[in-house]
């Protein structure tokens, strides 16, 4: 769960798309899976020099969700078990060792984020990894924030749960009200509870909410839709909301971006409804990237 930003919009004649938005975007490919336990420091609009922490295994995309924007692309093991792939899992060792290099050879960090090739909690030891992280923050930079952005996913279960706890924001996924779209957006693997997580959020204290708003084939965006998103902001009383639409290539390339505009109206209602600050998150400048050969 890398985030993403977007400050362009994807242009329609007649409801087509047009032809040569249509060969850039549906050409670009899902960026490639992190390498490694660490990547960055990177810069974030929302966490300054960030330096992301990769729990899950390199070599495919582990993830309880397979949502259909994925920058990652579609989930290749889908799974909230994870018994028969607990080697594929960095070891603590192997995590506390790369980590403390990262700190020590860089000069300035302001946040560190689990975050990764796919949902960082389904780590058998993520307990473990955060106790490490922690320790090393302190001694190396102390002012540092730790944090995570997940799907949620496994906010019932204690041991996480008591971890998530012990870091400085919980950036967790809610991108439907609406147990039906949650289904077709997120497509969570079996074991995952729409209600369990919607109790969980309301159990975590200090918690961000992030939603990526799409249109398309599949959308967020409608009335009905958006209503429901706003009642379970309310319920969850977060400490804040940001929102967000296509940046990078999705899982699903029928997907569209969401105007800023738009993404600023919805932000707006938000507030107004449930008094809790919405952000909306942009890039300072498009995503570019080289397509591949168009084979119309």
């Amino acid at each position: 769960m890398i985030e993403f930003f977007s400050s362009h919009r994807l242009v329609c004649i007649g409801g087509v798309m047009r032809e040569d938005v249509r060969k850039r975007y549906f050409n670009m490919k899902p960026i490639i899976l992190q390498s490694g336990i660490i990547y960055g420091p990177v810069s974030s609009r929302r966490l300054g020099r960030s330096l992301g922490l990769n729990a899950s295994p390199t070599s495919y995309k582990l993830c309880s969700f397979n949502c259909v924007y994925c920058e990652y692309g579609c989930t290749s093991v889908h799974s909230i078990g994870i018994r028969d792939r607990l080697s594929d899992f960095p070891a603590p060792g192997d995590f506390e060792r790369a980590l403390e290099t990262a700190l020590r050879d860089n000069d300035s960090i302001d946040n560190i984020t689990f975050s990764g090739n796919g949902e960082p909690t389904l780590h058998p030891r993520f307990d473990e990894l955060v106790d490490i992280a922690r320790h090393l923050r302190d001694r190396y930079f102390p002012h540092a924030r730790l944090g995570i952005l997940s799907n949620a996913s496994t906010i019932d279960v204690e041991k996480v749960f008591r971890a998530l706890a012990k870091l400085n924001y919980r950036i967790m996924k809610l991108d439907t009200g609406k147990l039906e779209n949650f289904r077709k957006l997120n497509r969570p693997c079996g074991g995952v509870d729409y209600k369990v997580i919607l109790d969980g959020l309301c159990s975590l204290e200090n918690v961000t909410l992030q939603t990526m708003f799409i249109d398309g084939r599949m959308q967020n965006i409608g009335d009905d839709e958006i209503r429901a998103w706003i009642e379970r902001i309310g319920e969850i009383k977060p400490t804040k909301v940001q929102i967000y639409s296509l940046h990078r290539p999705p899982a699903e390339p029928s997907l569209l971006e969401v105007p800023q505009e738009r993404l600023r109206k919805i932000a707006t209602r938000a507030e107004e409804a449930t008094g809790v600050p919405i952000e909306v998150i942009v890039a300072a400048s498009p995503y570019v990237r080289k397509p591949r050969r168009y084979w119309g």
